[in-house]
């Protein structure tokens, strides 16, 4: 996993999401992010999550009648990893439209002695090799934190 900042490396371990407010503006200065990770970087946890939102997709479907996600349907409710592998387009959608928490828990579960805090995210790109998030982060000011 590759997190880079501002033209510059950021060690994954020092990066954190907002949890509250994200996507929303911020007085705070913010610098563009690109993270790059490889399929098999995706941790085990999220890979779960994200079936687990195909498979309550399945149900509900079920339940009222049609389908919100109609791609999901007609491709019959796959594995999460067999939508990365063959249909790219679809789990960047997923990634960007609904599991992004997830996947920003499973990837920076720190939160002491951060350096960037991603703010918001405005593109996913699933290729074979790569996942490609861009955003806005902001960093962390540690002489105003309160400690």
């Amino acid at each position: 996993m590759k997190f880079i900042s501002a033209g510059k490396r950021v060690e994954p371990r020092r990066v954190g999401y907002r949890s509250l407010g994200f996507g929303e503006a911020t007085s705070l200065e913010t610098t563009p992010f690109e993270l790059l990770i490889a399929p098999g970087e995706l941790a085990q946890g999220f890979i779960q999550c994200a079936d687990g939102f195909i498979s309550q997709c399945r149900d509900d479907d079920l339940a009222q009648g049609f389908a919100d996600i109609v791609q999901l349907q007609r491709l019959g409710y796959p594995k999460f990893e067999d939508l990365l592998a063959n249909q790219p387009q679809l789990a960047a959608g997923l990634i960007k439209d609904y599991l992004y928490f997830d996947l920003l828990h499973a990837l920076f579960p720190n939160t002491s002695a951060l350096a960037l805090v991603i703010n918001e995210i405005a593109s996913v790109l699933v290729a074979k090799s790569t996942v490609t998030i861009t955003g806005l982060a902001f960093p962390v000011d540690h002489r105003h934190s309160a400690h």
